[in-house]
Formats: structure tokens, C-alpha cells, sequence
């Protein structure tokens, strides 16, 4: 019996490891149980019953491991001890992560015939899970470094372009810091539109009715609507000043740096990351008119134009893919929606930019791409469908949230997306969350 504990020991330090509130145990199995909930509904003279899906499961993990060793019994309490403790426990396992999760069954038991050796089984529901977010973090992250190598990327290549034809002569300076000017006067624009007016009441704390219900980050819980557009206006002035250094470049390289700094300067004023993407999407989508010339100034000036107008277009798609990582999606089909039209973006200025030449500016594209659609893609998966709501009469959306969620504080959302004349009055149609 003792070559038999001897072989168990051994054989204990060569299993993974896992732990439940800091107490650890070996593992030798683990199975789970995923997937989605439904209502099976019979009726009468119908062979096949309706299975109404109510929302997904909550993740169940089945473990099984075991203690051993002369210290195996005290591992056995404090394991007992960590399964009776109220609330939900920090579970690291080496396959599934770490994962806040509620223990909603544990046995033990001792083998027979041997000592010093107890076999454990668990039974976990998921409450968080801390991989995804790490995940998410480390895309951001990415986002960030493909954003600082674009930058680099497109300034260098402006340069190389721009440089030696600005060396022709003054005129064809003016051409590029007049069509640098012109797109700079459309963020200063933006900027005084009714969507960035919305945005920045969207900080005020309360309810403040569907219009405002943005997708803001974080609401100020001392803001006033007044104190909100005393922001925004100051955040006017700030960059209006960006745009108004672009006229005194004179320089490849400072006029690149200039217009870079409008986006971020629009981006940064605005609270919400949706109405940032709106706002900056228009700035992504500027053209220069250019008039060809076969003379040489004629052509520097053409050149210089067209150069300028694709660093504006490309300063505005760095600020979005930061906007983006910022955006939080409610619905899967809205993050994809986003991933494909910033794909499309992204793709046509980066065919542009290959069309000009501009090796090292394409690659930093697609590299960018790459990092904001797998962020897009990674959170669309996680999280609810849009499907349509029907009920036979108006009902108010008090009513309809209680119905659907079990939660009444879920009513805005529903507002906001039927749009009604009136919230006591919900259409008899609508799309909402599924879960």
C-alpha cells in the first residue's frame, strides 16, 4: 500500500494545478455545459412544440480533482470551508482562465484502501469572466500601437512627397495649407453641429429622454447642461486655434504635424465615441477638387493637393479606430455593422495610399485594420441579438421592459430604439435586445 501512496504522490506534482479562493488542488478533468435557454411551449393538435429562446445559460464547469499528501485533510476543510462561504469566489483554473464564480456543488471522498489521498468534485457557475477582458485590453493596447506606427507611417511618406514640391515656390505652399485649411474648417463645423450639442448633454447626470441617451463612457455626476456647453464651447475655441495653425506652415513636416492634431482635437472635445465616429467620418470622406497641369508649378500644385488631402483623410480614420475602441456596442449586429463599414473605410484609403505609392502608409493600414475589426468581431461575440418584439396593442414601455427583461429600468433602451410619439403608447412592433 505504500508503493501505491508513493505512486499517487508522485503523480500529484504532475497534474495541473487549480485553485478556488486561493486553495489550491490538482486537476484531472473538467467538462462544461453552455449554451441557451428556452421556454418549450405545447399546444393542442400540434405535433411539434414551439422552444421559446429566453436568453443564454449561465456557464456551467464540472471539475474533478484531488488533495494529497499529510496536509490532504486540512486542504479537504479549507476547500469545505471556501464552498460554504457566502457570495461568489475567484476560480483559476489552467485552461479556463480566471473566472468569478458561484460553487454550486462539492463533494469529497477518500479512497478506499488508500490514505492520504481525498478525490474532489465541483460544480461552478460562471459570474465573470476576467479572460474575455483581458482579451479586450490587449486589443485596445493594439489598437494603440498600430495607431502611433500609422502616424509615423503617413507623416514620413506625406514628406517624402510633399517636401520637394513645396521647395518649388510659394504658391504651391499656399495650395496645400488652402486645402489643409479647407478640411479643418469642416471639424470646426462639426464641432458646432446638433450632434456634438448632444453629445455633450449626454454627460449630465438623470434621464434626460431618448435624445440624449448617447453612448457616452461616463456621465459627471456635478455637470449641468450649462456647465456641459460652457465645455464644449471652450473645446470650440481649442480647436479652432489647431485649425488656424495650419495657415502658418510653411513646411512638409509642420504642416503634417498640424493637421494630425485637428482629429484628435475633435475627437477630444466630443464625450460620446459614437458621435465622435459620425463627426469624423465626415473628415474621413474629404476630396480636393485638382486641376491637372502639364506645366511644372502647375503639376507641383496638383501634386501638393492631392498629398494633403490624403493625409487629412487618413489623420480623421486614426482618430476613428481610437473612437472605436472606446465605442460600446449594445448589440451584436450594431458592433458588426461598425466592423464593416470601418473595414470598407480602411480598406479604400489604404488601396489609395498603394495606388500612390505609399508602402510604408498601406502597411500601417492594414495592420490597423487588422486590430479594429478583431476587437469589432471580439465584442460583437459577446454580446445580445436585436430581435422583434410583437404584441397586439400599445403598451407602455414600463410595462413592455417588465414583460420582456424582467426589469423595468430597462425601459429607455427600449424608447430609444422603438422611437414612440409617446412611452406610454410603445408601437405594437419593435426591435429590442434579446437578452
Amino acid at each position: 500500500m505504500s508503493g501505491a501512496l508513493s505512486t499517487l504522490t508522485n503523480l500529484g506534482g504532475q497534474y495541473l494545478q487549480c485553485s478556488f479562493r486561493g486553495i489550491p488542488f490538482a486537476v484531472m478533468g473538467t467538462g462544461g455545459e453552455p449554451g441557451r435557454k428556452f421556454a418549450v411551449h405545447d399546444y393542442p393538435y400540434r405535433d411539434t412544440p414551439w422552444a421559446e429562446d429566453i436568453g443564454r445559460k449561465g456557464r456551467i464547469y464540472r471539475i474533478r480533482g484531488f488533495v494529497n499528501g499529510a496536509l490532504c485533510q486540512a486542504q479537504r476543510d479549507l476547500l469545505v470551508n471556501a464552498s460554504e462561504t457566502k457570495g461568489n469566489g475567484l476560480l483559476v483554473h489552467p485552461s479556463l482562465g480566471a473566472i468569478q464564480a458561484a460553487c454550486l456543488r462539492f463533494e469529497w471522498r477518500e479512497r478506499d484502501g488508500y490514505t492520504n489521498v481525498i478525490d474532489l468534485e465541483f460544480e461552478f457557475l460562471e459570474q465573470k469572466n476576467y479572460l474575455s477582458t483581458t482579451i479586450l485590453t490587449a486589443l485596445h493596447a493594439a489598437i494603440g500601437v498600430a495607431t502611433i506606427a500609422f502616424n509615423a507611417a503617413s507623416s514620413s511618406d506625406y514628406g517624402s512627397i510633399a517636401a520637394p514640391k513645396m521647395a518649388v515656390g510659394s504658391s504651391v505652399v499656399s495650395a496645400a495649407v488652402g486645402t489643409a485649411s479647407s478640411w479643418a474648417a469642416g471639424a470646426v463645423t462639426a464641432l458646432s453641429s446638433p450632434a456634438a450639442y448632444a453629445a455633450a448633454v449626454a454627460t449630465v447626470p438623470g434621464n434626460n429622454g431618448r435624445y440624449t441617451s448617447l453612448n457616452a463612457g461616463t456621465v459627471d455626476p456635478s455637470a449641468t447642461v450649462g456647465s456641459a456647453l460652457a465645455a464644449l464651447a471652450a473645446s470650440r475655441e481649442g480647436l479652432a486655434r489647431y485649425a488656424s495653425a495650419i495657415g502658418t506652415q510653411a513646411d512638409a513636416a509642420g504642416l503634417a504635424a498640424a493637421i494630425l492634431a485637428v482629429p484628435e482635437a475633435l475627437r477630444g472635445a466630443i464625450p460620446d465615441p459614437g458621435t465622435q465616429i459620425a463627426l469624423l467620418t465626415l473628415l474621413a470622406q474629404f476630396d480636393q477638387a485638382v486641376l491637372a497641369s502639364s506645366a511644372p508649378i502647375g503639376g507641383a500644385i496638383a501634386a501638393v493637393q492631392t498629398a494633403t488631402a490624403m493625409l487629412c483623410r487618413q489623420g480623421a480614420l486614426l482618430s476613428i479606430a481610437t473612437a472605436c475602441s472606446d465605442w460600446q456596442p449594445t448589440s451584436s449586429s450594431e458592433a458588426e455593422t461598425l466592423r464593416q463599414w470601418v473595414g470598407a473605410l480602411l480598406d479604400a484609403e489604404a488601396t489609395i495610399a498603394a495606388d500612390a505609392g505609399y508602402d510604408a502608409t498601406w502597411q500601417a493600414l492594414r495592420a490597423l485594420r487588422a486590430n479594429v475589426l478583431q476587437d469589432l468581431a471580439q465584442r460583437a461575440s459577446q454580446l445580445p441579438d436585436i430581435i422583434t418584439v410583437t404584441r397586439n396593442a400599445p403598451l407602455p414601455a414600463l410595462v413592455l421592459a417588465q414583460q420582456i427583461y424582467a426589469d423595468a429600468t430597462r425601459a429607455p433602451d427600449l424608447i430609444r430604439r422603438a422611437n414612440p410619439i409617446h412611452p406610454a403608447f410603445m408601437p405594437p412592433s419593435f426591435e429590442a435586445l434579446s437578452s
